[in-house]
């Protein structure tokens, strides 16, 4: 019977986990990846140029700061509280009700939001607020305004940036921290780079982890400063919303994913739904997106508990305290955005503007370090990699460096010893030479070094099984020496199951059945794997080394397969190397072993024959002797 969470009435069935991306899908993914790595650089960098080298529009920041108050979106006829002593000297105070600008009356109510200026784009009422609120130049503008006790009387504010500026000096705030305030996320862009470059280059073709890093890309690109790149290169305001939604959703995604990508209907159909944030607008999108992130967190609990590996269970520990804790913040940082239009004072609403940039810009590190530490510590096997290539690269150039300045500072005091002179080129240029010719003997000990201090398995792999199998050729069955061979494999890629075919035959197997091992030869992966030693959409055996016993273009007398790590990433580039190399000492020793059981089991047969004969000519001995023997008198 087919389970009802893999397969639907029409014969679909979901695949266990999302596959790798294929070549295509892959070239494809990187392009935009490219693109979005390099606008998440250019627009934070440009934005912030553009920020502080215009005129400044701190008032932007208040929203009626312009003319001396502080309005809501929700009202902006209603006065919250002054900025700066020109309004108060002015006669407005808190609780005011303006009804009229310019002489307009102005309706009851007077939201601002985005959806409220489109729909009221032409209203004269509408246009006088706008030029309040959201001009750019300085001029006197009349306004009629209703205090909370129902007096009536006209006042004239001039609009400009000096009313923010006046109050934030009040609080001894400059104009230039004024100018950061809604850009304190900048401070963490740089390790958010960095963690979106890691997720994405561990291992490009995983989709959880490319999309995650895709994610932190695309809101990085549409939160300011970014976006007021984008504005001067002329986006649309619309495609600009819809890079940053795009972002949550692909994170949401991810979130549901995580770690493995495990698919089921249930994952599916709410994958399925995540798209509708993308026409969500408001309250209504920070409470669907919440809702989604607590379905999130409740997901990961869940794998949580049905999980026995201890390896398994840490990594989803830090990936849960992650999303976690982002949920957390960003519950904290949508909370501070609602309750600001509600604060009574300028120093207040800067706390809380504060506030929010800094829990919502947390969030996101808080996630991408709980994320990093489950993917680097219990996914990102080539860290170690990674870390040994650095401090090769390190110890190499100040090892070149050391040898160039000493040998160039060693020979110019010979020279001056000898001479007199200083101004010689002669030893900069033997100094550069010996530097040359010392960069290889230096690297290969460094990088030795470095791969039996950071790659111990990797290098125990190459150094000890080729000398391990010369030795049990000699003295073990080839059943014993390939049980070790694929024991010390498993140890220095850390695969979950490794098998060994020799003349055709599954011979030895690790951490699965050979009927298992005899299947897979019949599937559509195992098609070419005489031919393709990697094959990264094979999630039983990626990895396939032929088996040569000589350079000498001889037939591969078997295979090793070698299958991908606990997390399903399939073995680095350097352990393949690994592996090829050891393998003809492999074949060598299997040709050999193969040989001598043949040899003995010969030598066995012959001495089992001669045996047989022995026995024979001994009982024809026995029965002639018997028959000599004298009658007794």
């Amino acid at each position: 019977m087919p389970r009802r969470d893999r397969a639907l009435r029409g014969g679909f069935r979901l695949p266990p986990v999302v596959p790798p991306f294929n070549t295509l899908n892959h070239r494809l993914f990187t392009t935009l990846w490219l693109f979005a790595f390099l606008l998440a650089i250019v627009g934070p960098v440009v934005g912030f140029y553009y920020r502080y080298t215009e005129p400044a529009n701190n008032s932007q920041l208040l929203l009626g700061s312009r003319a001396g108050f502080a309005v809501s979106p929700r009202d902006a006829t209603l006065v919250r509280f002054t900025v700066g002593p020109e309004a108060e000297t002015a006669g407005i105070v808190a609780g005011d009700h303006i009804v009229a600008v310019y002489g307009l009356p102005l309706p009851k109510t007077m939201p601002v939001t985005e959806e409220a200026l489109a729909a009221h784009a032409n209203d004269p009422a509408y246009i006088a607020m706008g030029n309040v609120l959201f001009g750019t130049d300085e001029s006197e503008v009349p306004l009629t305004v209703r205090d909370p006790d129902g007096h009536v009387r006209d006042v004239t504010v001039t609009t400009g940036e000096h009313h923010i500026v006046a109050g934030a000096k009040r609080l001894g705030v400059s104009p230039r921290w004024l100018s950061f305030i809604d850009l304190l996320q900048v401070l963490f862009y740089p390790f958010l780079l960095w963690a979106a470059w890691l997720l994405h280059r561990r291992n490009s073709r995983d989709v959880v982890s490319s999309l995650l890093s895709l994610a932190v890309l695309l809101n990085i690109a549409a939160e300011q400063p970014s976006s007021v790149f984008l504005a001067t290169m002329g986006i649309p305001r619309p495609v600009n919303v819809a890079m940053y939604d795009l972002g949550n959703v692909l994170l949401l995604t991810g979130i549901l994913l995580f770690p493995h990508g495990n698919l089921s209907w249930r994952v599916v159909g709410l994958i399925a739904c995540l798209p509708l944030l993308m026409f969500l607008h408001g309250q209504v999108y920070q409470s669907y997106f919440i809702c989604f992130m607590i379905i999130g967190v409740l997901a990961m609990i869940r794998r949580l508990r049905q999980t026995d590996s201890s390896e398994q269970r840490q990594q989803i520990r830090w990936a849960l305290f992650g999303i976690s804790a982002y949920a957390v913040l960003r519950c904290i940082s949508i909370v501070c955005d609602y309750l600001k239009w509600s604060t009574d004072s300028f120093g207040h609403q800067l706390l809380v503007e504060m506030s929010a940039g800094i829990s919502f810009a947390l969030a996101v590190l808080v996630l991408q370090i709980g994320l990093l530490i489950a993917l680097l510590r219990y996914r990102l096997y080539d860290a170690e990699v990674v870390i040994g290539r650095s401090v090769n690269f390190a110890v190499v150039t100040l090892g070149v460096a050391a040898v160039f300045a000493g040998a160039g500072d060693a020979l110019k005091q010979i020279v001056y010893n000898y001479s007199g002179n200083t101004n010689n080129e002669g030893p900069i240029i033997f100094a550069a030479a010996l530097a040359t010719i010392m960069v290889n003997p230096i690297q290969e000990r460094v990088q030795r070094w470095s791969e039996r201090r950071f790659q111990k398995n990797l290098f125990l792999l190459r150094e000890d099984l080729p000398g391990n199998v010369r030795d049990m050729r000699e003295t073990a069955s080839l059943g014993e020496m390939l049980e070790e061979i694929l024991a010390q494999v498993d140890r220095g890629v850390r695969s979950v199951r490794a098998a060994m075919i020799v003349n055709g035959c599954v011979l030895s197997v690790r951490n699965l059945a050979v009927e298992e091992v005899e299947a897979w030869r019949t599937s559509v992966f195992a098609r070419d794997y005489k031919s393709d030693i990697c094959e990264p959409s094979d999630r039983q055996f990626p990895i396939r080394v032929p088996l040569i016993p000589s350079s000498d273009k001889e037939e591969p007398i078997g295979y090793l397969l070698v299958g991908p790590r606990p997390d399903g990433s399939i073995p680095s580039r350097e352990e393949q190397k690994a592996l090829k190399e050891v393998s003809e000492d492999i074949a060598r020793a299997i040709r050999t072993v193969i040989k001598r059981e043949a040899r003995e089991g010969e030598i066995a047969e012959l001495i089992a024959d001669n045996s047989r004969r022995i026995e024979a000519l001994e009982t024809l001995i026995g029965t002639a002797n018997r028959k000599r023997a004298p009658r007794s008198a």
